[in-house]
């Protein structure tokens, strides 16, 4: 009998090329990336509150939205920023957008066109929605805007458009002209901001769209509902593609860290059975 014959199973395992075991794992979380399945999944109290939250706006309403993300938190935040926007289209929501990152413009184009991809239609530019462009100055220069859009933007849009020639314009020229807001913000801790200058003086109700890292900035504000809810970083768009069933790449990257967890841990587990199983059987190694 040979050497190979006459080990027993745990032997075997225990000598299992560790390549077999990388290549397992390998192909177990590239295909729950790209083809996420739909399992039981909690969602937090934080993203529940944030679904609620755009369920709650009534259709036809108008609302503003500070899109700014950045091509290094846009692996993130895309799925929650893009359905958000297909939610609130969907039931034929006006959305007016402005910028305050000199990255988001060309991002904020990039989700519109994801959003009308989703929607399987064109959007009409200013009766669906309109781009106010970037706003330099930080709290300063959100502070002018939200008091007086046309003094601040000059009266233009992103396109060069008179706002007064824009339907969805019309009565919008401050912050307080909006019921509901949200801010996608990155990873600039950004939010208590929009709170001091939107939410407290305007009384707009608003939510947040943000990474992980932000959260300690808003948990007093989300306790005090100043902030109703927040996609907080990718697991907030793996929520958000959960609770609208549109699961994406952010839902199959979560599945995929928790598969990979439990990989390890029963790799670990059998490891150790499979040694004192051989190790009673005259191992020594």
């Amino acid at each position: 009998m040979t050497e190979a014959a006459r080990k027993s199973f745990a032997d075997r395992a225990l000598d299992l090329d560790h390549r077999i075991l990388a290549s397992i794992v390998f192909v177990v979380i590239a295909l729950l990336i790209l083809m996420p399945i739909s399992i039981p999944f909690p969602v937090s109290e934080y993203g529940q509150n944030f679904y609620d939250f755009v369920q709650e706006i009534p259709p036809g309403e108008t609302v503003g939205f500070m899109l700014s993300d950045t091509p290094s938190t846009r692996p993130q935040l895309e799925s929650a920023s893009v359905l958000s926007l297909v939610m609130m289209f969907e039931k034929n929501c006006k959305i007016v957008f402005w910028q305050d990152e000199f990255m988001g413009p060309p991002i904020f184009r990039d989700y519109i066109a994801l959003t009308e991809a989703k929607l399987g239609r064109k959007l009409e530019y200013g009766v669906e929605y309109a781009d106010l462009g970037y706003i330099a100055g930080e709290e300063t220069g959100a502070a002018a805007f939200l008091k007086d859009m046309r003094l601040v933007t000059g009266g233009k849009d992103a396109l060069g458009n008179n706002l007064d020639d824009l339907p969805i314009m019309n009565g919008i020229n401050s912050g307080g002209d909006f019921k509901y807001g949200f801010f996608n913000v990155a990873c600039r801790c950004t939010e208590p901001m929009y709170v001091r200058q939107w939410q407290m003086p305007y009384g707009t109700k608003v939510a947040s769209i943000n990474c992980a890292m932000d959260l300690p900035a808003i948990t007093l504000y989300l306790a005090t509902g100043q902030i109703a809810g927040t996609a907080n970083g990718l697991l907030g768009s793996a929520e958000i593609e959960y609770l609208t069933g549109n699961l994406g790449v952010a839902y199959g990257q979560t599945l995929a860290v928790s598969f990979g967890g439990a990989y390890f841990t029963i790799l670990v587990f059998l490891g150790n059975i499979f040694f004192f199983i051989a190790r009673a059987g005259g191992r020594r190694e």
